[in-house]
């Protein structure tokens, strides 16, 4: 379209000139040599303004491929889903129920290039509560994770920049999540935060090493006027076996405390069955505020499936003492909960789903008066669309 438009101003411009032209010699039998001269100006004046155009025109049809060129190394991915959610017990004057936007995720990363750099990032928000918490909308948009990706050598990468954990089993954005609510377990593991990452794969294991300068959440593991510095993260993932794998983790929240976990997945036809463990320990410093220096706990998921149908069940048992790790309750020293999701997959893409989970946690809860109780019941249904 672009040669086509060039070869219609060839012609309009020639017809012009050919216009003034004619114009020009006709002129001293209808006026002085001033107007001949003025219309041979116009002429000049036409011509220029026609070069600028088709050069803008060229330029522009530059730029534009330019642009095709780029959109087209770019991909784009993400997932949003939104529902009810209902929470007993969930405190005084706390409402018990809300409808959530629980994720809404736009990631961009780099298509596959001959470049020596890749990226990803990711903006939006979540606003999906733990079984310990009520219901309640995050209306916090921003800037979820974003980094810089490169290979320093053969077999290792490199990523700086605003990064998700590798340590823990359950994803913060749980329309990538097998339950629409997240574990005991899993709201005590790590969230974003910005730093560097280098990664080596050798022999179907890779291992990782990350330190961590700020959070994204200010108040995250803040404790006792405390808030974390720096921190950093060890771990390895490996495939022992056909549908078998394991990864270990250690991550380090430096003046606060550290986490040691371990994660066990198996696949079996229409079966998946995982493991995640988890040890949190106190800091030295931190050891005359609490009764109990550490916490453990473990979570079973399993998930059967056919066809468009599947049903994930998890099971988890948190032993926290009187550390407060996991629950501000000094008497919740262990902690129970059970939850199953019952899932629909209209598409590869699209799923509907509910969620009924029981919690018991002693001193954990309190009803809208303020009346302390030991146990909670959530029920949630939510659809989702990942793409």
């Amino acid at each position: 379209m672009g040669s086509k438009m060039k070869k219609n101003l060839d012609v309009i411009t020639a017809m012009l000139c050919a216009m003034c032209m004619v114009t020009a010699f006709a002129a001293p039998a209808i006026g002085d040599e001033s107007e001949n001269t003025g219309l041979r100006s116009d002429v000049e004046i036409l011509k220029r303004e026609m070069a600028g155009l088709k050069h803008q025109l060229s330029h522009g049809e530059k730029g534009s491929n330019r642009l095709v060129s780029a959109l087209a190394g770019i991909n784009l991915s993400g997932g949003i889903s939104a529902g009810g959610f209902y929470a007993s017990n969930p405190g005084k004057d706390v409402s018990d129920n809300d409808f959530l936007l629980s994720n809404f995720i736009v990631e961009l990363s780099s298509g596959e290039n001959d470049l020596p750099v890749s990226f990803t990032g990711a903006f939006g928000e979540v606003s999906t509560p733990s079984l310990l918490d009520a219901p309640e909308n995050n209306i916090d948009f921003d800037i979820e994770y974003a980094s810089v990706i490169l290979p320093p050598f053969a077999g290792a990468t490199l990523e700086a920049g605003l990064l998700q954990p590798n340590t823990g089993y359950e994803d913060t954005y749980t329309c990538n999540d097998k339950n629409a609510i997240c574990s005991v377990t899993g709201s005590q593991q790590p969230y974003n935060a910005y730093g560097a990452r280098v990664a080596y794969g050798f022999f179907g294991v890779t291992a990782y090493a990350g330190y961590y300068k700020t959070r994204l959440d200010n108040e995250e593991y803040s404790a006792n006027g405390r808030f974390a510095d720096n921190s950093w993260e060890i771990g390895a993932t490996m495939n022992l076996a056909e549908g078998f794998d394991i990864g270990v983790y250690n991550y380090r929240i430096n003046g606060l405390r550290n986490l040691t976990g371990a994660i066990f997945e198996y696949t079996l036809d229409n079966l998946y069955v995982a493991i995640n463990t988890d040890y949190w320990r106190w800091d030295r410093s931190m050891k005359d505020y609490y009764g109990r220096r550490s916490a453990s706990a473990c979570a079973l998921y399993v998930e059967p499936s056919a066809g468009r149908f599947s049903c994930p069940v998890r099971m988890e048992f948190v032993n926290q003492g009187k550390s407060m790790i996991y629950s501000d309750s000094t008497q919740a020293k262990r902690i129970y909960s059970a939850s199953i999701t019952p899932t629909w997959h209209f598409t590869e893409n699209c799923y509907c789903r509910a969620l009924s989970a029981y919690v018991c946690a002693d001193g954990a809860f309190a009803d809208h008066r303020g009346n302390v109780k030991n146990s909670r019941v959530y029920l949630a249904a939510e659809t989702g669309f990942i793409f």
